[in-house]
C-alpha cells in the first residue's frame, strides 16, 4: 500500500514542507475582478499583501473545482498511491471538502478518506503533518486518519486582527459588529468552534490583544505544539516566538505567513496561534 496526503492552500504549510514530506496541495483561489489568481501558485504573500490597499474592490475567494482535485488524485495515482487521505479547511467556512469529495468520484484503485478539520490555517496544516508522517513511516490510511483527527481534537487556534473591516466586506461579519470595532478601536480576537469562526475577545490595543492570545495560549498547557503566523508583521511572529521560549519551552514550534486567500478575510496586520496540547490533556475551553 502506497500512502498520500491531501490538502488544500488554506493550511498555510510553508513549501519546503510540503516538498519535504510530499504532500500535494490544492489550490483555492483568489478573484481580482475577473482575474483569477490560484492561491500561492500564481500569487503568493509578499506580492498579494503588496497589492491588497491598492486594489479599489476587495477581491473575492472561491474553493478549488472538483476537476482540480480529480486532476490531483488521478495524478497521485498514476505516481502509485494506493490510499489517499484528503484533509481540508473546515465544511462550515468552505466549500473545499465538497468539492473533494466530488473530485475522488468514479477514481478507480485507490482508497479514499476525506477529513473535514473544523479549522484552518496551521491548526489544519500541523494535522496534516501528522498524517503525512504516517505516510512516510509506512502507515495506513487509517492510522494516518487517526494521527490527524487525534492532534485535531488537542488543537486551538487563535487570531488577532487589525480590524474587522476585511471579514465584515468578505461576508464573514455582520455590518454592526464592524462599526462597533471601529468605532471603539479595539483589536478582536478570533477563535473557531465547531468549525465556525467566533469572537473570544476585544481588546483596546494590538500590544494588549497580543499579550490576550499569548495569556490564552499559556492556559492550553500542557503543549505538544505550537504553529504561529503573521499576515505582513514579522516583528510581531518573532515576539510571539521568543515568548513561546518562556510559555512552552519543550514544544514543537511551526512558524508561516499567512496565505493570500485567507488573507482576503483576515486583512494586514493579521496574527494567529496554533495550539496542540499534549496527549491526554484537552485543549482549554473559552475563556471570556
Amino acid at each position: 500500500m502506497v500512502l498520500r496526503i491531501v490538502t488544500d492552500s488554506t493550511a498555510d504549510l510553508p513549501t519546503e514542507l510540503v516538498d519535504r514530506h510530499r504532500i500535494a496541495v490544492v489550490p483555492l483561489s483568489i478573484l481580482f475582478g475577473d482575474e483569477e489568481l490560484k492561491d500561492g501558485v500564481d500569487i503568493r504573500s509578499e506580492d498579494f499583501f503588496k497589492r491588497l490597499p491598492r486594489e479599489p474592490q476587495l477581491p473575492t475567494t472561491s474553493q478549488p473545482s472538483p476537476a482540480l482535485f480529480k486532476e490531483a488524485y488521478e495524478r497521485l495515482v498514476r505516481e502509485g498511491a494506493t490510499e489517499i487521505l484528503s484533509v481540508h479547511i473546515s465544511g462550515k467556512l468552505s466549500g473545499t471538502l465538497q468539492s473533494a469529495r466530488q473530485g475522488a468520484d468514479g477514481i478507480e484503485g485507490v482508497r479514499f478518506r476525506h477529513i473535514d478539520s473544523g479549522t484552518v490555517s496551521l491548526a489544519l496544516g500541523m494535522a496534516v503533518l501528522a498524517a503525512a508522517a504516517v505516510a512516510e513511516r509506512g502507515g495506513s490510511l487509517d492510522e494516518a486518519r487517526a494521527a490527524a483527527e487525534g492532534m485535531l481534537a488537542r488543537t486551538r487556534l487563535f487570531f488577532v486582527l487589525d480590524t474587522l473591516e476585511y471579514l465584515r466586506r468578505g461576508g464573514r461579519l455582520s455590518r454592526g459588529s464592524e462599526i462597533l470595532g471601529t468605532f471603539l478601536q479595539v483589536k478582536p480576537i478570533l477563535g473557531i468552534e465547531n468549525g465556525e469562526l467566533v469572537p473570544l475577545a476585544r481588546v483596546r490595543t494590538r500590544a494588549k490583544a497580543i499579550e490576550e492570545m499569548l495569556r490564552r495560549v499559556s492556559e492550553c498547557r500542557p503543549i505538544a505544539q505550537v504553529g504561529a503566523m503573521h499576515a505582513t508583521t514579522p516583528e510581531d511572529l518573532k515576539y510571539l516566538l521568543d515568548r513561546l521560549d518562556g510559555i512552552a519551552p519543550d514544544a514543537k514550534v511551526l512558524s508561516a505567513r499567512i496565505t493570500p486567500v485567507l488573507g482576503v478575510h483576515s486583512g494586514p496586520g493579521a496574527l494567529g496561534m496554533a495550539v496542540v496540547t499534549k496527549d491526554g490533556a484537552s485543549p482549554a475551553s473559552t475563556s471570556t
